[in-house]
């Protein structure tokens, strides 16, 4: 009796793992989710357009992205623009990732390198600083590109991100959510006006 080996490692080596955020219980109804493969798009305008028609039909943008051992399911945050809402968030349930920087409480930018302490910190904050998220609930990466930026480094970016938080939450019992929210415009600092002179 002959066994074909070969076709049975093909068939091993195709099943990846998954991985879905924020957390899987999110997908238990997904009637009102809606699929963007990152790798049919082009920049990070055209996923914008499309993540807003999402929102502006009442749906939840649904992003999937992949490398070769992995699939990742990631449901963006994104409001609809013809709404105009005003989403306040506090300065410190927030950091922003633009271009390869990370904003932290509006006056401190780290490298992508730091990703993995800055999470650590921004998710559980377990020395309590006050510029970081008290609440695992609220933490929050708000996420912005200029139009063009590639959907090849907007992947390279989302899978760094993921793969160190995965990290992180296999340490907590995969019990901590991945929030993203894309952003329409670059990061704003707010100017403090100088105190008046006597």
């Amino acid at each position: 009796m002959f066994c074909n080996c070969e076709t049975k490692k093909q068939k091993a080596e195709l099943k990846k793992t998954e991985f879905y955020y924020p957390r899987i219980s999110n997908f238990k109804t997904d009637s009102s989710l809606v699929k963007i493969y990152l790798d049919s798009i082009k920049n990070y305008g055209e996923l914008i357009k499309i993540a807003d028609q999402i929102a502006c039909d009442g749906k939840e943008p649904l992003l999937k992205f992949e490398n070769e051992q992995t699939d990742f399911n990631l449901i963006i945050y994104k409001e609809c623009s013809e709404l105009n809402d005003i989403v306040d968030f506090s300065d410190r349930n927030v950091i922003s990732i633009e271009n390869e920087t990370i904003i932290i409480n509006d006056d401190t930018e780290k490298t992508l390198d730091s990703l993995k302490s800055i999470l650590e910190n921004h998710i559980l904050n377990p020395k309590k600083v006050f510029d970081y998220s008290q609440n695992i609930e609220k933490a929050l990466i708000l996420y912005y590109q200029k139009s063009s930026y590639s959907s090849k480094n907007i992947k390279s970016q989302l899978i760094q991100i993921a793969t160190e938080f995965n990290d992180l939450n296999a340490k907590h019992s995969d019990s901590l959510p991945l929030k993203i929210k894309l952003s329409d415009y670059p990061y704003i600092r707010i100017q403090i006006p100088p105190l008046p002179t006597n």
